[in-house]
């Protein structure tokens, strides 16, 4: 268990931070190519009915959406959702989706401006097409996301891409892979579960994310847990971009010596330390049982009950494992209701 100097630690290293719940994946109603049905200026009310702090709104084709008059930095996380035909030396993979999240909404017009493909037509009314990448190129616009500070997702994986090899969904460590999907029982989250666990057992490193993409109105049945400084889409970003994040709905604090989820460090003579707390509204439920798991390469190595009353902490010695992450499930229904992001083993 947990000493006094593991719980020092971990608080000291999420010190300065809150948590906040919201959507990293959604669509609004702002005109242009936008594809959602309600209009931003609905969203705030909703939200705070739904306990969302924040939702990522990324319309199709466009920028116009983060520069109506509603837009409120935090409240949204600036960004897009283009699509993309992917070529390389097997078969084609066609209809790849990919989610864009920045930490400024300025910049997305000088991103796809320094890719001709996207024949952007400028200014804040401008639009841009779904270019085809080889994987390569592909590679290059991550890559360029990841330099502006932003978060590059893989969204709906098994929902558009047909494939039975989990590699073709890979395009680059250190970016998200859409696990809850629609919500956090459906059948869409199962099978992306199955993929994400599959990719982590090939070697990659890749973080869980979730996305509810109605394209409707708000919903908070697959949201994000963050801790972050502030209510501001840097802030979020400054810490989602390194994968320090919950795909679900309860707060998921850990790190192996100093370094946190989503990060890479030697094991050898560290602690494993997590706080498990912070559950959204939605999944708490009277007379329900609640298990965090921590989890290494080879399957559950602890469990223990946890109750959305007080934060429980946990400390192992770190063993000599790929990897370690937790998860929160409700034992009550057998769904996973958080999925933290690993720590991969520099052995």
């Amino acid at each position: 268990m947990a000493t006094a100097s593991d719980i020092a630690l971990i608080d000291r290293l999420y010190a300065g931070r809150r948590v906040f719940h919201g959507e990293l994946h959604d669509h609004s109603a702002s005109g242009g190519t936008s594809d959602g049905k309600c209009p931003l200026c609905e969203w705030p009310e909703k939200m705070k009915a739904l306990d969302m702090d924040f939702a990522a709104i990324l319309d199709h084709r466009q920028v116009r959406h983060m520069y109506q008059p509603e837009w409120e930095d935090g409240l949204f996380i600036p960004g897009t959702e283009p699509g993309t035909t992917i070529s390389d030396s097997k078969a084609e993979v066609k209809q790849v989706h990919y989610n864009i999240l920045l930490p400024d909404r300025d910049m997305l017009a000088p991103l796809v401006e320094s890719f001709p493909e996207y024949q952007f037509s400028g200014g804040i009314e401008g639009h841009f097409v779904y270019p085809s990448f080889t994987r390569e190129r592909f590679g290059e616009l991550i890559d360029a996301v990841r330099a502006r500070g932003g978060l590059f997702v893989h969204p709906h994986p098994k929902q558009l891409m047909v494939s039975d090899d989990p590699l073709d969904y890979w395009f680059r460590d250190q970016t998200g892979i859409e696990v809850f999907y629609i919500s956090y029982d459906s059948e869409e989250t199962k099978a992306n579960y199955k993929l994400w666990t599959d990719l982590l057992a090939a070697g990659k490193r890749v973080w869980p994310t979730a996305g509810c993409d109605l394209h409707s109105e708000p919903h908070n049945t697959a949201l994000t847990t963050l801790y972050a400084e502030e209510k501001s889409a840097k802030s979020y970003l400054s810490h989602l971009s390194e994968g320090d994040l919950v795909c679900g709905f309860v707060g998921i604090q850990a790190a192996v010596g100093e370094t946190l989820m989503g990060g890479a460090v030697d094991f050898a003579g560290k602690r494993f330390v997590v706080r498990v707390g912070d559950f959204h509204p939605s999944v708490v439920h009277g007379g329900h049982k609640y298990r965090a798991d921590i989890i290494g390469d080879k399957g559950v190595i602890m469990s223990e009950g946890v109750t959305p009353d007080a934060p429980l902490y946990l400390a192992i010695d770190a063993p000599d494992t790929a990897l370690l992450r937790v998860e929160v499930t409700d034992e009550t229904t057998g769904y996973r209701i958080a999925v933290g992001s690993p720590i991969w083993n520099e052995r």
